[in-house]
């Protein structure tokens, strides 16, 4: 294939910014966060169907032109006229085509860049109830320090993203006022929370480009978008607030809190930090291995301790029996930088791997050794801060080679994942995972894509964990019904 001479390039991407540039300056803020707001309506409730359209408008996409529009397009505009879906497609393919990201990843991680590209273009593939459900359920030990940091606890924020779910995005409101959210009976539900609440998680067009502005983010800076990822609700003017990509909003209540409690530690002492990493590690360990047991029989769940002899050799949480069946869990808390990704940092995205993942492949590897089963599978089990596709593995066989076998029997699964995996009977689990296992490299083997091609070909495949997400429903029910 002949290659674009460089000066060619240069000059196409000039015009391409300079397009780009005019298209966001057409429209005001608010004509644009609107356009995208309807789209993300339309997409949630399936009125766009086409499998294509789908692909183009899927809310990580969304996420991203909604930070173009918040940066670059004016702040008021008279004119009553909204951009329209197609425009919105066209400045994905410009941030893709002119961020550095990309053919940077490439360049440092070689195959291994493309799962790391795909933690933008899939951040947001996940059950939202159970993502609601283990947002309460995993912080719920940390309310006195959120309310230290915000003014308000775990519990409030899991109440009022409910009734955002009720009020906002079940009505199919494009926009929202304090008082849609304010209810005397319930207590998190408060107009002082709600006012901290809104404090916290917004920002006005010009807030967010002043502080963008502060980390050396400009008009014509690509693949830069985590300011939306830290303020995914717009105050368009005073008490009128939009929610361009709900979606984004139900990620950074739930994935973004984690970060939230260790800045907060961070800034306490680097001892407070260590300790709460240590901590949550433990909390997140019991999660994982009590959903393990709304599955598998408790007597056939064993700690890798009383299955690995000597005490120095690298072990794995539990092994899972199933008859002639043996699933091996590892849980790593990945304790992944905020904006390590977007910014590329290779050493400490390295050094991660290193002390999580390869070690987390000699644990199950190790611990499966003394396991005597026809079957044998293992899980790493890390936060939804990270995409683990089969690439990525590839990546650390050539990086770290020699240091694990990598065996192809293990899979890395983010936390969304396994919540969906374990919303099935033990039977239809290791059916995934076989599939999981006889899949082609080129097919990727992420666990969340094989069980929707399986449930795609008719199987019965569950992604709702009701375990999981029961008390979350009960609540709902009783917010739906004040409302």
């Amino acid at each position: 294939m002949k290659r674009i001479p460089y000066k060619k390039l240069q000059k196409y991407n000039r015009i391409r910014k300079n397009t780009y540039s005019k298209l966001l300056r057409k429209y005001s803020v608010r004509q644009w966060l609107t356009c995208i707001r309807q789209i993300n309506i339309k997409m949630y409730n399936y009125e766009i169907y086409d499998q294509n359209s789908r692909l183009k408008y899927k809310p990580e996409f969304l996420t991203v032109n909604a930070d173009m529009a918040i940066r670059v397009a004016k702040d008021n505009n008279n004119d009553f006229e909204l951009p329209v879906p197609g425009q919105c497609d066209w400045l994905t393919s410009t941030e893709i085509n002119l961020s550095d990201g990309p053919k940077s990843l490439i360049k440092l991680f070689g195959v291994g860049g493309i799962s790391l590209m795909a933690v933008w273009q899939n951040r947001l593939l996940y059950n939202q109830s159970n993502m609601l459900a283990r947002m309460h359920v995993l912080y719920k030990n940390y309310d006195s320090q959120v309310v230290s940091a915000i003014g308000i606890s775990i519990k409030d924020i899991y109440v009022i993203l409910l009734a955002l779910s009720v009020v906002y995005q079940k009505k199919k409101k494009i926009y929202l006022k304090k008082d849609a959210l304010i209810h005397p009976e319930i207590e998190s539900l408060s107009k002082d929370k709600i006012i901290k609440f809104l404090a916290y998680f917004s920002r006005t067009s010009v807030q967010y480009k002043a502080e963008a502005k502060q980390e050396k983010i400009y008009e014509n800076s690509f693949g830069k978008f985590k300011y939306l990822i830290r303020y995914p609700i717009i105050e368009l003017e005073e008490d009128l607030y939009i929610v361009p990509v709900f979606e984004q909003l139900l990620d950074t209540l739930s994935n973004n809190l984690y970060f939230l409690l260790l800045e907060h530690f961070h800034n306490i002492s680097k001892k407070s930090s260590k300790k709460f990493l240590d901590n949550f590690g433990n909390i997140l360990e019991k999660y994982v291995l009590d959903l393990a047991g709304d599955v598998f029989e408790a007597k056939n769940i064993i700690r890798a301790d009383d299955i690995v002899p000597n005490a120095n050799e690298l072990r794995c949480e539990v092994v899972a029996y199933d008859n002639n069946k043996a699933l091996a869990i590892e849980v790593k808390k990945m304790n992944f930088k905020r904006d390590a990704i977007i910014d590329i940092d290779k050493i400490h995205i390295d050094d991660v791997l290193e002390k999580h993942l390869v070690k987390a492949f000699k644990q199950i590897e190790n611990t499966l050794n003394y396991v005597d089963k026809e079957v044998q599978y293992g899980i790493i089990v890390v936060p939804d801060i990270m995409l683990s596709l089969s690439s990525m593995i590839d990546y650390m066989k050539v990086r770290f080679k020699g240091t694990a076998k990598f065996d192809d029997g293990i899979f890395i699964c983010t936390l969304s994942w396994y919540e969906a995996l374990m919303a099935n009977k033990v039977d239809i689990v290791f059916d995934i995972l076989n599939k999981a296992f006889e899949r082609e490299f080129h097919e990727g083997n992420d666990i969340i894509m094989v069980m929707d091609d399986m449930k795609q070909k008719g199987y019965n495949i569950k992604t709702l964990n009701e375990n999981l997400t029961n008390s979350t429903l009960d609540i709902l029910k009783t917010i739906e019904k004040k409302y």
